[in-house]
């Protein structure tokens, strides 16, 4: 049975949309799209593993990019997790601003005890230099699925 923290941290590392300092070589690495499509893309790169990619869509400006960089390596040693966006919609958008709101469904393939689960998130993302990027997310509900 995993404890309620092992279950919270679980999600906190399945949804993980939010913190780091880059290395030179990703502070190269610029993501193109609408904001959906960064969502899209943040998505995929975590089902890739992809820390270099996941963190190219978070704003580094966002008081979490660290925390997040961090949870990202510890989900990627310990998990393989399939990711899911069951829907996703803009809800608001300015030239600086926007948020986007999404389902998730996160299963694990493999790794140690972890709770499946959806979840319904806000995600408020920033135009960094003519680039959309995540600055923070608000997930709102969280459903286990076993």
């Amino acid at each position: 049975m995993i404890s309620p923290g092992t279950g919270r941290l679980a999600v906190l590392l399945s949804v993980v949309f939010a913190g780091i300092a880059l290395t030179g070589c990703a502070q190269k690495l610029k993501i193109e799209g609408d904001p959906k499509s960064i969502v899209y893309e943040n998505v995929k790169a975590m089902e890739n593993e992809d820390l270099e990619r996941v963190m190219a869509t978070i704003d580094e400006e966002s008081g979490s990019f660290e925390q997040t960089k961090k949870l990202a390596e510890q989900l990627f040693a310990a998990y393989d997790l399939k990711y899911e966006l069951d829907s996703v919609r803009v809800t608001g958008q300015t030239d600086t601003e926007a948020k986007v709101e999404c389902i998730q469904t996160t299963r694990k393939v493999s790794g140690p005890a972890f709770r499946d689960n959806r979840i319904v998130a806000m995600h408020r993302l920033r135009n960094s230099d003519g680039y959309w990027k995540i600055y923070s997310t608000q997930v709102n509900k969280i459903d286990y699925l076993n």
